[in-house]
C-alpha cells in the first residue's frame, strides 16, 4: 500500500530500526529528511523490545544491524514472520563476508548493504516501498474478483430458486448489522459478509424437485436438503481464501440445544459467527412468503425468535437481534 503523506505532501515512512548505535540511528534518520521523508521511528536493540514494536505499531520498513549484541537479524526475520506482518526488512551494516549476505536474502531479509553505501540504502528502500505498494494493488484486484465471484454465486443460487430472490442481500445486511454489535471488525467481519452471501450454496446440490417444491418436503427430502451444509463444506473447503468463511455455510442449522444438523453441536461449539446468523436467516425466511405458507407478521417473527431462546438460538444472539431490529 502507498505510504500517508503529510499535510505538505512528504511520505510518511514508518521505520522499525533494529540498532544499538545511536550514530547509525542518526544518520540514516538525516538521509531520510534528505532524501524527502518524514520519518517517525523507534530503535529497538533487543529481542523483547522487538516484539513490542511490532505488537504495539504498525511499520512500513524494518532496518536491521547485522551485528548486534542482544538480538541476530536471523531472530529478527524469525519474529518478523511470526507476526505475519508484510513489510521489507533491509540489512544495513558493516562489510560481512558474501556468503553471510546470502544466507540472511535465504532467510527472508529484502537487501543486504554495507553502512559505506548511504545512497544505495536510499534506494533500496524506495525499491522495495514500490514494490510493496505493487503487492499491494495487485492483492486489491485479487479482493475485487474473490467478491465478484461470491456475488455471482450467490445470485447464480437466487437465480435457480425464484421463491428466495433478495434473502440472501437481506441476511448478509442483517447479518453485518449483527456483527458489529458483537464488536467483528477486521478479517472475522469480511469473513461474515463472505460466508453470509455463500450461507446456501450447497444448495446447488439439491434436486430442482426439492429446492422449488410447493408443499413441505416428505420426510425423505427433508434429509436430501439437510446435505446442504456438507456439499457447502465440500465445496468451499479446498478454496484458500474462502476457508474461513465455511463457519457460516457449514453450521447455520446447528441449533442451541444441540439438535441441530448436520453436526448436532451444542451451545458454544457453534461457532459465534453461525450463531448471529441463524437468527438472522430465520428472521427472514419467516417474514416472507414461501410456496407453502404465507409470511409471519413481525411482532409474531420476534415472538417465535424469543420463544426458540435457549432450545434453537443462542440467548444472547437473540436478545441483541431483537434490540437491534425492535419488535414493533
Amino acid at each position: 500500500m502507498s505510504l500517508a503523506l503529510t499535510p505538505d505532501g512528504k511520505p510518511l515512512l514508518r521505520l522499525l530500526l533494529i540498532e544499538d548505535s545511536l550514530d547509525d540511528e542518526e544518520l540514516i534518520l538525516r538521509a531520510l529528511m534528505q532524501a524527502d521523508y518524514k520519518v517517525i521511528h523507534q530503535r529497538v536493540e533487543s529481542e523483547a523490545a522487538v516484539q513490542v514494536a511490532l505488537m504495539e505499531s504498525e511499520w512500513d520498513l524494518v532496518i536491521c544491524d547485522y551485528r548486534l549484541p542482544r538480538i541476530t537479524p536471523y531472530r529478527a526475520l524469525e519474529l518478523l514472520r511470526a507476526s505475519n506482518r508484510d513489510m521489507p526488512v533491509i540489512v544495513f551494516s558493516g562489510a560481512v563476508q558474501e556468503d553471510v549476505a546470502i544466507e540472511l536474502l535465504k532467510a527472508g531479509a529484502s537487501d543486504f548493504i554495507t553502512k559505506d553505501r548511504m545512497p544505495r540504502l536510499l534506494l533500496a528502500i524506495r525499491r522495495e516501498l514500490q514494490q510493496r505498494e505493487r503487492q499491494a494493488l495487485h492483492r486489491l484486484d485479487l479482493e475485487i474478483a474473490y467478491e465478484q465471484t461470491i456475488m455471482a454465486w450467490g445470485k447464480a443460487l437466487e437465480l435457480r430458486d425464484q421463491h428466495t430472490q433478495g434473502h440472501t442481500l437481506r441476511v448478509t445486511d442483517l447479518a453485518l448489522r449483527l456483527a458489529r454489535v458483537f464488536e467483528f471488525s477486521g478479517q472475522q467481519f469480511k469473513n461474515i459478509y463472505r460466508g453470509s452471501l455463500l450461507h446456501d450454496i450447497g444448495k446447488m446440490n439439491v434436486p430442482d424437485m426439492i429446492l422449488m417444491k410447493p408443499d413441505e418436503l416428505t420426510p425423505e427430502e427433508r434429509k436430501i436438503m439437510e446435505t446442504h451444509p456438507v456439499r457447502a463444506f465440500e465445496l468451499l473447503s479446498p478454496i484458500t481464501f474462502l476457508q474461513d468463511a465455511i463457519e457460516i455455510p457449514y453450521c447455520h442449522h446447528e441449533k442451541w440445544n444441540g439438535q441441530g444438523y448436520p453436526r448436532r453441536l451444542v451451545g458454544d461449539e457453534i461457532p459465534l459467527a453461525a450463531r448471529l446468523f441463524s437468527v438472522v436467516d430465520v428472521y427472514d425466511a419467516l417474514s416472507h412468503d414461501r410456496p407453502y405458507r404465507a409470511s409471519w407478521p413481525k411482532p409474531q417473527v420476534i415472538d417465535y425468535l424469543l420463544d426458540e431462546r435457549n432450545r434453537s438460538f443462542d440467548p444472547k444472539a437473540v436478545d441483541a437481534f431483537v434490540d437491534m431490529v425492535g419488535r414493533a
